[in-house]
């Protein structure tokens, strides 16, 4: 397995497992000039988004599955990946759950209209 980069909450995880949770919360500030004070945002909690209830999906139906292993092994030449972040899993192995959140905020500020020019 040949992983480039884990990053941000990402888990790589090799065995079997009972219940990974990668959570992540990230907040970007992207402005036309690069002036920052140090102390931009530092209570996330006047952001909705980080503390909103995610809706839990509702399973309205019965689920029947069989799996029958002739031969126990799996095996692969090879596994690439570019990059697991932001609460992304690659798991080798069986797990029971994986609950994975991932919330993201950009803001843009610019100190002159970008639109103005093209109008």
């Amino acid at each position: 397995m040949n992983i480039l980069s884990v990053d941000s909450s990402g888990t790589v995880q090799i065995g079997d497992s009972n219940q990974i949770t990668p959570e992540t919360k990230i907040f970007a500030i992207q402005r036309e000039q690069p002036i920052f004070k140090g102390n931009e945002y530092e209570d996330l909690s006047s952001f909705s988004l980080y503390s909103q209830s995610l809706p839990t999906p509702l399973l309205t139906e019965a689920i029947n599955h069989v799996t029958v292993h002739e031969n126990p092994v799996i095996k692969v030449n090879s596994i690439q990946v570019l990059g697991v972040a932001a609460s992304g899993v690659v798991h080798v192995g069986s797990t029971r759950t994986i609950q994975a959140e991932s919330r993201v905020k950009n803001i843009r500020e610019f100190f002159t209209d970008p639109n103005e020019g093209n109008e």
